[in-house]
């Protein structure tokens, strides 16, 4: 008890001290798998019976602003690119079709389609949204730049910031995906209890808890969350995945960072709620106090 008492006294005082000296804490052990920014734009499209929608914009407008796009993102470091959809396939709207890398890094990336364009980022290069932030302003700003006169309107339809995290058998302290999410993460399944009791062993159960909510009065925006026992890339031991996306319904001008105080938002939204959902693991996390210059 008095182990326990101790990592959670050190926990509360790091917390203390980044609210009140504004510093900022990271964690040596964060749970990130995959942070991603997502706009998109609306495009023409013809409806297939029983499929997805194909794309019917014109291409020799798409292709000038992939080339432009491209150029553009090479100054930012996106030296390698990838074609996601082979030439001689089908591109549905809001699909990526390129993906932009940094030479010898997993993050961050790039990927463009039509109606649709991401920075995603993700460890070991993510450290915080502050020194992230910049990447996704200068990616947006390219892709405004890059785009073509023909492209109509110039504005984006919605944005969404989504940050999916992994909680391995370290980080739930030996706990089942089931017991960790129950009385760690304190999100509960509300059931009649002689249904559960049902269950030949609490720890077996396999959980998964989803939910919508809407943020503001007008609904434009809303956070989805979902946690779920699974596997990131289909191998290894179940983990508890917890995937949150905060996403904005609206027409937001592109270009001068106009979708950034969007993404500022979500990004303040979606921090409190992992630091209120995992506030009782925030030691095994090991969190580290930083000056705000050593994250920016």
């Amino acid at each position: 008890m008095d182990c326990v008492s101790n990592r959670m006294d050190k926990t509360e005082t790091l917390n203390y001290k980044a609210k009140v000296v504004g510093t900022k804490i990271t964690y040596q052990k964060a749970p990130l798998v995959e942070l991603i920014v997502e706009v998109r734009w609306p495009v023409k499209t013809i409806p297939i019976p029983g499929g997805l929608p194909i794309v019917n914009d014109s291409s020799a407008v798409f292709d000038l602003w992939y080339q432009q796009l491209t150029g553009s993102l090479q100054k930012e470091g996106f030296q390698s690119l990838e074609r996601l959809v082979p030439h001689n396939m089908p591109v549905m709207a809001h699909q990526p079709v390129y993906r932009y890398l940094m030479p010898g890094k997993q993050f961050p990336i790039c990927q463009f389609g039509h109606g649709i364009f991401t920075v995603n980022a993700g460890p070991p290069n993510y450290k915080s949204w502050e020194s992230f932030r910049p990447i996704v302003l200068a990616c947006l700003n390219a892709l405004s730049n890059a785009r073509p006169e023909e492209i109509k309107p110039d504005e984006f339809q919605g944005a969404s910031l989504r940050y999916i995290d992994s909680f391995g058998e370290d980080l739930r302290n030996g706990l089942s995906n089931y017991v960790f999410i129950k009385d760690e993460l304190g999100v509960k399944i509300s059931m009649p209890h002689k249904l559960l009791d049902m269950a030949k062993d609490e720890k077996e159960i396999s959980p998964t808890i989803a939910l919508k909510m809407p943020i503001d009065v007008d609904g434009k925006e809303t956070l989805a969350f979902q946690v779920a026992e699974g596997r990131i890339g289909g191998g290894g031991d179940p983990s508890t995945i917890m995937d949150m996306v905060y996403t904005v319904s609206k027409t937001i001008p592109m270009g001068e960072g106009n979708v950034m105080k969007d993404l500022d938002r979500g990004h303040d939204i979606l921090h409190q709620w992992f630091d209120t959902l995992t506030e009782k693991i925030a030691d095994h996390m090991e969190p580290v106090v930083h000056d705000n210059s050593e994250v920016n």
